[in-house]
């Protein structure tokens, strides 16, 4: 059928435009609403819960940490974070209690009517006091993880250029259209759970914590994500489940848009120092790196976020000595996780500012320090590995600055005005050894009227999956689009084929298809057309019990990894990209507008390029959120704008026509997802400083902070 490239129309859009698509909110219920009970302090002990005499709880279910069975804690990686707090409450908004009613309005009057009391203690409320141990909060030195490495020999600096900078980026909200959302079903003393959910066997491991066993989970239709839905629904499954259990009914907790905002994970503000030593043409001899992040309260996926901080904090530019140190730190504010580029936009956001840091120092063109530093057949990366896309890094460079007419345009500046670049890359998949942890699996079942089901617990948010993986089977069995099934993921019912995070769908998941599809033609007699098919699938299914097909991931011999050392090959693959932004600032107001926009990108195979297309639009919009609007406040260890109306987020109007490109290739489709939110704040930060002749070192660049920075 020769599918794979083709724009074929999403298979949900005939649902989400006409508003039949029913999301975990619209799902029919009877049961009860759940509520959430806070703390109101940032550190301290839980002294008493006094319950308003007054007041009638009698119809309510409440819920604390005696309830749970098995363990109150919520397993990802350090095994830090409890369900609900026991004696110490960590941060402002970490839950305590549960309550359930069938009237909303009667949760929030019971709420009023529940007094906690502490005994508070020092809160560490800032990275730099978590650095400088102001107050111990987690173990020694308040130190979450420690990451270091190193490649090459120290070169002789006499005769170098040395450039001292740091970097700073910020919290950032997914803000996801749907909020976090959540329902138990309780039958026959049994609990199914259905939710809102990137991962659904991560909340089946959560839960079998909390319970000591398996519970039934199924992801219902899920309106957006961008990593905040891979950790945090564990937290609302195990809260439904508890209330769900004790009322023997059904629950439902869906956050509104202000406790959201509130309460759930955010982007790790990081802090990021650079010292580079280069000559007199721009080449790089030399990056010594400190990267310090803020990961909250509780641990969360902190430490690999590190990781892929680190992984990316020297892009792919030649540099004959890299030494990199890195440490995350607990503070009492809300934890941070998951969130489109997980760490790499933070590390692009410095490299490439440090790039044209160079630039300007040595006054030369940005263009020039990017191309004297491209990586040749001799390079490796910052963990010593020799990277097989290094190959094709100067292709996506050309033909961004060909497209864009970047050399051009910035000879020819205009009053307030500016040209940025940012050369780029993303890994695919997990981190190191991750993939292989995964042990991640496929089924695809043959069913008698010839349709191909696939059973995988890899889920659509938003992004395409229900289309795009069926598009791969379909191709390679030579099928319409119409006999490939593939349904919201029920852990009871599918393969676990790893979380739907760190743009490994395609890439990981979409070649496992492929190879397990390549079985099923191998079991097949040949056909050439759709009659013949179900013909020879008759013929299979006559003559063998078994209908199902599966393949498991196996890692490719050119992984080589020390997890140890931190050294190595980190990922199967890389998407590469270059995007140059340019931008034109009010004289009056401050405000920065990014006028154009140019988005080129290396991710071999495009499988459907109206959808990888919006992927990249949609990434650039939240990237230029990013650099220019995009604030959390935090005052005292709480959230203070948390709602829309005070977090600011680019609207239609704000953002530029974006022209979007890929490089045609054969080779294997890479990872999307993420890599559009990689550079946008990079290449507006460099216009930026191209503009009006102001470094910004620091996100976002609101209009308060030009007006300052021009003054």
């Amino acid at each position: 059928m020769g599918l794979i490239g083709k724009s074929l129309k999403r298979v949900d859009a005939s649902s989400k435009a006409d508003g039949s698509l029913k999301y975990t909110d619209d799902l029919e219920f009877n049961g009860r609403h759940g509520l959430v009970v806070r703390s109101q302090i940032a550190y301290g002990k839980i002294t008493s819960i006094k319950y308003e005499d007054k007041f009638d709880f009698s119809d309510f279910t409440i819920v604390d940490y005696r309830d749970i069975d098995g363990e109150n804690v919520n397993p990802i990686l350090m095994d830090d974070q409890p369900f609900l707090a026991q004696n110490i409450v960590r941060f402002i908004g970490e839950p305590i209690l549960l309550l359930a009613h069938k009237s909303k309005k009667a949760l929030n009057e019971a709420q009023q009517n529940i007094y906690i009391e502490y005994e508070e203690f020092e809160a560490i409320l800032t990275l730099e006091d978590s650095q400088d141990v102001k107050n111990v909060i987690f173990g020694d030195d308040n130190v979450y993880k420690t990451i270091n490495t190193q490649k090459g020999e120290e070169p002789n600096y006499s005769e170098l250029n040395v450039l001292e900078k740091t970097y700073y980026t910020p919290h950032q909200e997914q803000l996801y259209l749907e909020p976090q959302s959540m329902i138990a079903r309780y039958s026959n003393e049994k609990v199914k759970i259905i939710g809102s959910m990137q991962c659904p066997f991560y909340v089946e491991s959560a839960l079998e914590s909390l319970t000591g066993q398996k519970i039934e989970i199924e992801q219902a239709p899920t309106g957006g994500a961008f990593g905040g839905k891979e950790d945090y629904p564990s937290l609302m499954a195990a809260y439904v489940y508890l209330l769900s259990k004790k009322s023997k009914q059904d629950v439902k907790i869906v956050y509104d848009r202000v406790e959201d905002i509130a309460f759930t994970t955010k982007r790790h503000p990081t802090k990021m120092k650079f010292k580079s030593h280069f000559d007199s043409y721009g080449k790089l001899h030399s990056l010594n790196i400190d990267i310090s992040i803020d990961g909250g309260a509780y641990s969360t996926l902190t430490p690999v976020v590190q990781a892929r901080t680190i992984l990316h904090i020297a892009g792919f530019y030649d540099c004959e000595f890299i030494k990199v140190t890195s440490n995350s730190y607990a503070t009492n504010t809300p934890p941070n996780g998951a969130f489109r580029g997980f760490g790499a936009p933070q590390a692009i956001f410095a490299i490439e500012r440090h790039m044209d840091d160079i630039a300007r120092r040595l006054d030369v063109s940005p263009s020039k320090i990017r191309e004297i530093n491209l990586p040749t057949a001799d390079s490796t990366s910052v963990t010593n590995a020799k990277i097989d896309e290094y190959k094709r890094v100067k292709n996506i460079f050309n033909l961004a600055r060909e497209k864009s007419d970047f050399d051009k345009k910035r000879l020819d500046k205009r009053q307030n005005r500016g040209i940025g670049m940012a050369l780029f890359m993303h890994g695919g998949g997990f981190t190191g050894i991750g993939e292989t942890f995964l042990d991640s699996e496929v089924w695809l079942d043959l069913h008698k009227s010839g349709e191909v089901e696939i059973k995988i617990s890899s889920v659509e948010m938003g992004q395409g999956a229900l289309t795009v993986l069926p598009q791969i089977v379909a191709d390679t069995l030579n099928l319409p689009l119409s006999m490939i099934i593939y349904k919201n993921p029920n852990t009871f019912n599918v393969a676990n084929s790893g979380p739907t995070v760190a743009s490994r769908t395609v890439m990981i998941v979409g070649e496992l298809l492929i190879q397990t599809a390549k079985k099923i033609l191998n079991a097949l007699d040949k056909y050439e057309n759709i009659q013949e098919y179900k013909e020879v699938v008759s013929k299979y299914l006559n003559a063998n019990s078994s209908k199902r097909f599966t393949s498991k991931y196996k890692k490719p011999s050119y992984i080589k990894w020390d997890e140890d050392k931190f050294y190595g090959n980190g990922y199967d693959g890389y998407s590469l990209a270059c995007y140059i932004a340019e931008v034109e600032v009010d004289p009056i107001t401050y405000q920065v507008k990014v006028t154009d926009f140019y988005a080129y990108q290396d991710v071999g195979k495009v499988i459907n390029p109206t959808l990888a297309q919006g992927q990249v639009e949609g990434g650039v919009a939240q990237g230029i959120g990013f650099a220019l609007y995009e604030r959390v406040v935090m005052e005292s260890g709480k959230i203070k704008n948390s709602h829309l109306t005070d977090y600011v987020i680019p609207m239609a109007s704000d953002l530029p026509k974006i022209e979007v490109g890929f490089i045609q290739s054969d080779e294997k489709a890479k990872g999307l997802g993420e890599l559009p939110m990689n550079a946008p704040a990079a290449a507006i930060a460099n216009a930026l400083a191209n503009a009006i002749d102001v470094e910004f070192d620091t996100i976002p660049i609101t209009p308060e902070i030009v007006e300052q920075r021009c003054r």
